[in-house]
């Protein structure tokens, strides 16, 4: 079996987003690039959200955004999670 998959852009718009929020810049952030994966002559397909990765010497916050969703989810639990939320959770942590 074929598969395809095609790396999909990270959103310049998320990006500004995360990087706007208040003392962000004490943590090392990462953007991960998303990906569709395509099981060819089949109609399976997978996308594979891009994953934003905050962290420090003793946190880590890994939050996934997929493509043409203007949300943002936490990857252990997949829920849901605003712009807000995420705020307070780096201004607890620092």
């Amino acid at each position: 079996m074929k598969i395809t998959i095609e790396q999909l852009e990270f959103p310049i718009s998320v990006k500004d987003k995360i990087t706007k929020i208040p003392n962000i810049f004490k943590f090392d952030i990462k953007f991960v690039n998303g990906k569709y994966i395509h099981f060819n002559n089949t109609n399976i397909s997978i996308n594979d959200p891009h994953k934003i990765i905050i962290s420090n010497n003793s946190y880590c916050l890994i939050l996934l955004s997929y493509e043409n969703d203007n949300n943002f989810y936490l990857k252990d639990s997949l829920k849901q999670i605003t712009l807000n939320e995420i705020k307070n959770i780096i201004s607890k942590i620092i």
